[in-house]
């Protein structure tokens, strides 16, 4: 009898070690598909946080907000959640800062196309003509930068140090 305990012992044990274990290796799956996730989507700045930390960053000053942006882009609806657009007020030196937030990755497409539009739009025989050279457009999803000034690229690496102090900030 007291053999037959032991058995019955040994098997309950065995059965509930793999329970344990099984149970173990489905949470860890799930912590990190969730950690993958959390990680594509960590950042939480609005498009007017984007460009207000380019802006200081790059030093603009003379920028004024753009309250219809409609007037630029022609963004369709249920594209973008977000957006922020700022204007140099001096004549002569153009900066424009325009920030997007794609509503879902299918819009990237969508907004790209309307992006494209916009900047093929500028007039080739103005004085904006120079500015379209060195403008840049930038994706780090949700957010779709485009700049056009003549410090362009030094506008995208501070955005991605706004996006990257944000993180780190959320991290701590």
């Amino acid at each position: 009898m007291a053999e037959k305990n032991k058995k019955r012992n040994l098997i309950l044990t065995a059965v509930s070690l793999i329970v344990i274990l099984s149970v173990s290796a489905v949470l860890i799956i799930l912590s990190l598909n969730m950690q993958r996730k959390a990680e594509a989507n960590d950042i939480r700045l609005s498009a007017d946080d984007v460009v207000t930390g380019i802006t200081k960053k790059m030093n603009y000053t003379n920028l004024s907000a753009i309250s219809n942006i409609e007037r630029y882009y022609e963004i369709p609806k249920d594209t973008v959640s977000d957006y922020a657009m700022y204007i140099s007020g001096k004549s002569g030196v153009e900066t424009e800062i325009a920030c997007f937030v794609l509503k879902d990755s299918d819009s990237q497409s969508v907004l790209d196309k309307a992006i494209s539009e916009y900047l093929n739009e500028k007039n080739p025989s103005s004085q904006a003509s120079a500015q379209l050279i060195n403008s840049s457009v930038a994706t780090h999803y949700p957010y779709v930068l485009v700049v056009v000034a003549q410090d362009s690229e030094s506008a995208v690496k501070a955005f991605e140090t706004v996006l990257n102090e944000s993180r780190n900030s959320s991290d701590e």
